[in-house]
């Protein structure tokens, strides 16, 4: 079996499949004329978004590991999300369709996280771990479709890479920040706290407002458009923060 690996070079994984089969490891974009060379493509952190021209002429379906318990926290950054929110937390090895990580599931495996000391990069690293041993663990019958996938079930979320700027507030420390400290974001808030909240990044909104005009009367294209993307990183904010106080009470 020739395998397409688009992942982490020397990952466990990797290593893994290398031992068992003919594997062609990458993390660059691919092209149809190459994919069709294999007889499986498994992807793995691969940081491109796979379309359908790649989809439809693979021998079988691709294979996807994706951690986080789907059909919560599709896309970016799903393990911090997942604490965010208060969403379940795992890993899931799932088929590749034309949507974000909405693919049949193959196996998926659900985790509980102690809170003391615990931090996003310890989190993340355990659920790297435990994927990839769910995948060794079933490798032949994940490899030969031996596993009879199912289709996700709810709504579920779905994450982008720039919603994670919003959050600066809270990741003080990077990905080392306490898990406690992120979930602690799930406390109820009073309504006065959330309007106190609005009211301050409005303040700074209308500052950007006019600073923006500024520029622009001054012919500074590019900066204004800095600008504009700190404008509407702040309206993320409100809309986020309205929301949360619509649902109150």
């Amino acid at each position: 079996m020739k395998i397409l690996f688009l992942g982490y070079k020397n990952c466990k994984l990797h290593n893994f499949l290398n031992l068992k089969y003919k594997v062609t490891q990458t993390m660059d974009k691919i092209t149809p004329s190459v994919v069709k060379k294999f007889n499986k493509v498994v992807s793995f952190g691969y940081p491109h978004i796979l379309k359908s021209d790649i989809i439809n002429i693979v021998n079988s379906p691709i294979i996807n590991l994706h951690i986080s318990y789907l059909p919560y926290n599709r896309g970016c950054h799903p393990n911090f999300y997942s604490f965010l929110h208060n969403t379940p937390k795992g890993v899931t090895i799932h088929y590749i369709d034309e949507g974000i990580d909405t693919g049949n599931i193959i196996l998926q495996k659900e985790i509980n996280f102690p809170l003391e000391e615990n931090t996003l990069h310890k989190t993340y690293k355990f659920l790297i771990e435990n994927i990839q041993d769910l995948f060794i663990s079933n490798y032949k019958d994940i490899l030969n479709d031996k596993i009879i996938s199912t289709p996700q079930k709810g709504k579920g979320t779905l994450h982008y890479k720039k919603e994670l700027s919003i959050y600066k507030n809270i990741l003080t420390e990077g990905w080392d920040t306490k898990i406690n400290k992120i979930m602690m974001k799930n406390k109820k808030r009073t309504d006065l706290e959330i309007i106190d909240e609005v009211a301050n990044i409005r303040e700074k909104n209308n500052v950007n407002w006019m600073d923006i005009l500024r520029l622009a009367f001054k012919h500074a294209p590019e900066d204004a458009r800095k600008l504009m993307g700190r404008v509407n990183e702040y309206d993320g904010r409100i809309s986020q923060l309205l929301k949360e106080l619509s649902e109150n009470g």
